[in-house]
């Protein structure tokens, strides 16, 4: 199924109008059905260049856009105060960007893989990835040690 890349939900058909405010049909509003609002650039009736979505739930985006989906440097707002700014592509999150939240806490780091990653949560990592592998140490050492003794038991050396 295919989702939209915006929201990152199940793509709904939405009845929508774009009102151009130029002849060459560059610049319009887009005015969707369910009350979202589209101000900004447009390319063959798609948002293509800087525009600003506004949706009835109160989340924003305004940035870049190409082929009806972010693009380029964008700030998502969102609504319980967080504020996400920061490169798009394809319409996700991508390389360096910086999380806002409503109590004035910031976060920068860079997206890998469509993971978050900034000083605070690289330490985490970095720690967990430690502790496992001397987990796997641990076990590994244990069931060779096993081995070891059945071994030595079936030949009958011990």
């Amino acid at each position: 199924m295919a989702t939209d890349k915006f929201s990152n939900k199940p793509k709904v058909s939405i009845t929508m109008s774009i009102e151009y405010t130029n002849n060459d049909k560059t610049m319009g509003i887009q005015k969707f059905e369910n009350g979202d609002v589209y101000t900004g650039a447009f390319l063959n009736g798609k948002k293509h260049g800087r525009g600003l979505l506004e949706t009835r739930s109160n989340r924003s985006y305004d940035g870049g856009w190409e082929n009806d989906v972010p693009h380029g440097f964008g700030i998502n707002t969102f609504p319980n105060g967080k504020i996400y700014s920061g490169q798009y592509k394809e319409g996700r999150p991508y390389g360096n960007g910086q999380w806002t939240y409503s109590d004035g806490k910031t976060y920068s780091g860079t997206w890998v893989k469509g993971e978050f990653i900034n000083e605070h949560n690289k330490k985490d990592t970095l720690d967990f990835r430690i502790m496992t592998f001397l987990i796997n140490i641990l076990v590994i050492g244990f069931m060779l040690s096993v081995i070891g003794f059945w071994i030595l038991n079936f030949l009958k050396i011990i």
